[in-house]
């Protein structure tokens, strides 16, 4: 069993998503009290705790949509704390939200093609594309500009029939006319677009019948097997799911970590069975197996 401490210099300096002691508060409550972990590339690593532990806090650090109070962060050696979220996920971490969120008007087609945009904006060696070379390119249609549109073209196919039948009969439909799974199996799509090294991942199944759970689950091993080298971290209430394709598990109480271990050495812990579930380890075996 393993409790968190600090992250050490050699493993910062390793390949990897690193948090390094980060803090957070909101009016002198700390959400993210001194955590550090790293998620290896193709890891799983699942961020579990009751609610209110700092888990989604934790997404909004290392996506650029919070700073951190204190703490640093660092993509495969580079720090990215401080950096706007657009420009971390350039750097290769992609993320979707506890909360749906698509552009309704816009086809599944379509959505899923602005994901590749953070790829298309972005030339080798990471510079922003020339905006006068692509308006020449777009006018007259350069082979440069047709090579793209080709290769983002087939991307977009690819990522929307690895949902199979939920997603690709619907592509030119509009997005708010999915339902609620449809959506959230969109929003994943979009992020995978943008071809991440990490993704984060905020409560995938929330809302999802058994069935559909199911049918992410499947798709997340999919995923495992086709980007062997992807670090997804995922939060989620699902112990099914956690055990299914976690490969590690960080359980999170008020802000900060409080075992970090294999799936079933860390869910059962008796600490966790009392912060996460609050039952005794039989009632929690019960839960599981109607979660699954």
């Amino acid at each position: 069993m393993t409790v968190v401490g600090s992250v050490n210099g050699s493993e910062t300096a390793s390949k990897g998503l690193v948090a390094q002691g980060l803090v957070r508060a909101f009016g002198g409550v700390r959400a993210v009290n001194n955590v550090s972990f790293v998620l290896k590339p193709g890891e799983t690593l699942a961020l579990i705790g009751p609610n209110g532990a700092g888990k989604s806090t934790i997404v909004q650090l290392l996506s650029g949509v919070e700073r951190p109070d204190e703490g640093q962060i660092q993509v495969d050696g580079t720090r990215i704390d401080g950096l706007a979220p657009e420009k971390i996920l350039r750097k290769g971490v992609g993320r979707t939200f506890q909360t749906s969120r698509v552009f309704p008007a816009l086809s599944v087609w379509d959505s899923v093609l602005i994901g590749n945009q953070s790829n298309a904006l972005s030339a080798s060696g990471g510079r922003l594309l020339d905006p006068f070379s692509e308006m020449v390119g777009v006018l007259f249609r350069l082979p440069f500009w047709r090579r793209r549109v080709a290769e983002q073209a087939a991307g977009a196919e690819a990522i929307i029939k690895l949902f199979g039948e939920r997603l690709w009969p619907r592509r030119n439909d509009p997005a708010f006319s999915l339902s609620y799974a449809n959506r959230r199996r969109l929003e994943i799509a979009r992020v995978l677009a943008s071809k991440p090294r990490y993704l984060l991942l905020d409560e995938p199944t929330a809302g999802m019948n058994p069935t559909e759970t199911a049918e992410l689950t499947h798709l997340l091993l999919e995923l495992r097997r086709l980007r062997s080298d992807l670090g997804i971290l995922i939060i989620e209430h699902k112990l099914s799911v956690v055990r299914q394709v976690a490969d590690r598990v960080i359980v999170m109480n008020q802000g900060q970590v409080l075992v970090e271990d294999t799936p079933d050495r860390a869910l059962d812990h008796p600490e966790v069975v009392e912060a996460y579930l609050g039952r005794s380890h039989g009632e929690r075996e019960k839960s599981d197996a109607h979660l699954g």
